[in-house]
């Protein structure tokens, strides 16, 4: 054990915030500043999470952290038996040089102690892991002008919470993700992100702006790790980062024999600065080195979005080119195009309500029935569960014709489809909406169509009088919009967001993959064209409906054909 019989030349707590790491490890191997939290201390260096494994999990693990890069940056692991910090820093010892260590039996903590020379007996037959933490971007907010709350008190440190994530699991390692808030002031939220971006090592961008409860966090205010933040003032909103606490979730989960990692937040001090061009955890974390734009996306609870410069001016042409053909857009309050297309790609399970086409004096109205069918395609394509409710009168019709489509390619697989009873009970839309214990939500988004008649409005307006008591988010087009061509312009949207890879990270939390060239070719093949919206004019015509009949049927085909020939030009 490290002795603490010399003081000579220990630096203090206050001169260890400027000094060099290695004056902090040196320290630690005396035994000084047992389970000091290092927050705050050294800034400027990257500081490192460590564990602890046996060998013959090492390549698990190493697995484990590639496919969780948001909260378990993987910035060095070691050989069995090798007790140096490799490129992290010269003069080191993973054994001694923390200021105190948490020992895991079966997952358990058991034991913390100073430093872990007891264990040389079995130590030849473990690996050392580091990954990044947040710690080291602190000194980069401050001087971004961010304040916070900890920097100021060394006895305090940043609020960290065990959310509802999952990692992405390799053999038996497992666990949730830990995040890591810092209050922010909304005017600097953007600035906060672009800080962070380019530090992908050390947790990289925020990987959740606003509403904690979508985190599982019930309560702000009472942390897993770390210490609960001051109350949030008004312009004040919880910004969440990937945490490497996540590491000891991790151990706890997968409930290896013997296990080590740090205490509490005492973490690793490297010699690698933070803030420089050469550190590894300077390198861009997207290719073409874009900046991420902060897009708001439902105002209450606030929750905002990150894309990438190149396809928010994309989302923005989308918009101009519905409101240059007099399409109108919105939701139901009335946000336009940005939000719900946002809303619609962070969702997992959608629930579309769909009409079929209904004659007119002048033919027949598609009611969107052509760019629902698109819509859904893509969203199967970026991996979305899809579920259609149509009433009594459609649904032999529909179920027929989604086979066709299935058939014909023009649907990646068969949707499930629901028929919405004919009946005027209000509880029938929230029975279809939550599960068995009619309160858990199925989905969590319903796209609905335009209301024209009083027997979509029945359905329309229950489901969406439930889908509003449930805080299931609801979209639909308003009465002067051309729906089919609503349905399109989503349709390009959510390829747009689902190839943009500063979305796509955002939206997956920093955990899994990004998607495949394979995957991105299915997303490709997804995109609507006039090939194909005539292909399911063809199918509906086989089924008894004309899309477009009458003296205006030319007319009104052309314009669409146009108007998606227009939409698909803005991807060029």
């Amino acid at each position: 054990m490290a002795t603490t019989d010399d003081t000579v030349d220990v630096p203090s707590l206050e001169q260890l915030q400027t000094s060099l790491p290695v004056e902090a490890r040196r320290a630690f191997r005396r035994g000084f500043y047992f389970k000091k939290v290092t927050s705050g201390l050294c800034r400027g260096y990257v500081q490192a999470n460590i564990a602890g494994v046996q060998a013959q999990h090492a390549d698990d693990f190493v697995e484990f952290c590639r496919a969780n890069e948001g909260p378990l940056p993987l910035l060095h692991h070691s050989q069995p038996g090798d007790f140096s910090a490799g490129p992290l820093a010269e003069d080191s010892d993973i054994r001694t040089d923390v200021a105190a260590y948490n020992v895991l039996k079966y997952g358990e903590y058991v034991d913390i102690v100073p430093d872990l020379l007891p264990f040389d007996d079995v130590l030849n037959e473990y690996a050392f892991f580091y990954t990044g933490c947040s710690f080291s971007f602190d000194k980069i907010l401050l001087n971004a002008g961010i304040h916070l709350e900890y920097a100021d008190n060394p006895d305090i440190t940043v609020s960290m919470y065990t959310t509802n994530i999952p990692c992405h699991r390799v053999g038996s390692v497992q666990g949730p993700m830990v995040v890591s808030m810092r209050p922010v002031p909304r005017h600097l939220v953007q600035v906060a992100v672009r800080a962070t971006n380019p530090l992908p090592d050390v947790h990289g961008a925020p990987i959740h702006i606003g509403c904690f409860d979508a985190l599982g966090i019930k309560d702000v205010y009472k942390t897993q790790y770390g210490d609960p933040p001051s109350p949030l003032k008004e312009d004040q909103i919880p910004v969440f980062w990937a945490c490497g606490n996540t590491i000891k979730e991790v151990l706890q989960h997968t409930k290896h024999p013997l296990s080590f990692t740090m205490y509490s937040d005492c973490m690793y001090l490297s010699d690698i600065p933070s803030d420089s061009e050469s550190s590894a955890a300077s390198k861009v974390i997207t290719p073409d080195g874009e900046q991420p734009v902060v897009v708001d996306m439902v105002d209450d609870p606030y929750q905002a979005s990150l894309v990438s410069e190149a396809v928010l001016q994309k989302l923005k042409q989308l918009q101009n080119v519905l409101r240059d053909g007099n399409v109108s857009v919105g939701t139901h309050e009335d946000d336009g195009f940005m939000k719900p297309i946002l809303t619609l790609s962070h969702s997992s399970h959608i629930v579309m309500a769909v009409v079929l086409p209904q004659k007119k004096d002048n033919g027949y109205e598609t009611n969107g029935f052509m760019g629902t069918v698109a819509l859904a395609n893509m969203l199967q394509a970026v991996g979305k569960e899809v579920t259609l409710v149509v009433d009594a009168e459609s649904y032999l019709h529909i179920t027929k014709i989604v086979k066709v489509l299935v058939q014909k390619a023009l649907l990646q697989e068969s949707i499930n489809v629901v028929q919405f009873p004919d009946t005027s009970n209000s509880s029938s839309a929230r029975d279809i909406l939550t599960q068995s214990d009619g309160n858990t939500p199925r989905f969590d988004h319903l796209v609905m169509p335009i209301q024209r008649s009083d027997n979509d409005n029945r359905m329309c307006k229950q489901l969406f009088s439930a889908a509003k008591d449930l805080n299931v988010f609801t979209f639909q087009g308003s009465q002067q919009c051309s729906s089919d061509v609503y349905g399109y312009a989503i349709t390009i949207a959510l390829y747009l967001l689902g190839t943009c890879s500063i979305h796509d990270r955002y939206r997956r939390r920093g955990v899994g993959f990004p998607p495949s060239d394979s995957e991105l070719q299915v997303f490709k093949a997804a995109l609507p064209s006039i090939k194909t919206v005539a292909s399911v004019v063809e199918i509906l015509e086989s089924h008894g409906f004309c899309c477009d009949t009458g003296t205006d049927s030319n007319r009104k085909n052309e314009d669409l054909r146009s108007a998606v020939e227009r939409l698909c030009n803005v991807l060029l």
